[in-house]
């Protein structure tokens, strides 16, 4: 399970550095969500909490990054 995890952080960071630039800002939003979706499944199958409250998380960061997404302008 631990395997799961650090692909998910490899992810996550090679996401943080394609931000750096313009042309790949839009692939390292994607590549680091996909670390971060990793990480959830990773703990959601480890079973030791409530699946409540992970799903009511990923309700709320996704409506908040939707709503964001869409009023902030790439440049």
């Amino acid at each position: 399970m631990e395997w799961l995890y650090i692909i998910a952080a490899a992810l996550f960071v090679v996401g943080l550095k394609m931000l750096s630039s313009p042309e790949t800002a839009r692939r390292g939003n994607v590549v680091s969500a996909v670390g971060m979706l990793l990480a959830i499944v990773a703990t959601l199958l480890k079973g030791d909490l409530s699946f409540t409250w992970i799903v009511c998380g990923i309700v709320v960061g996704s409506g908040i990054g939707a709503v964001s997404a869409y009023r902030v302008k790439m440049t």
